[in-house]
């Protein structure tokens, strides 16, 4: 008889624009009670994003001018 509400929709839709995609979702044992005694729980939500390839010509150049 319990129901779970997440909603990850707004902050996913801000952070794609970005290149950010969510991998993961840990919950924690940290629990509150609002006044209408319904249960929150805090949870560590991980992104991640690909990496850009460099320029050749950049890393070239960098290393020359040490």
């Amino acid at each position: 008889g319990v129901e779970v509400q997440t909603d990850y929709v707004p902050l996913l839709n801000s952070l794609a624009m970005y290149g950010w995609q969510l991998t993961c979702v840990l919950p924690t044992p940290i629990v509150k009670t609002n006044r209408e005694g319904n249960l929150s729980t805090k949870q560590i939500v991980f992104l991640q994003r690909p990496s850009l390839p460099q320029k050749a010509k950049k890393r070239e150049s960098k290393v020359n001018n040490l």
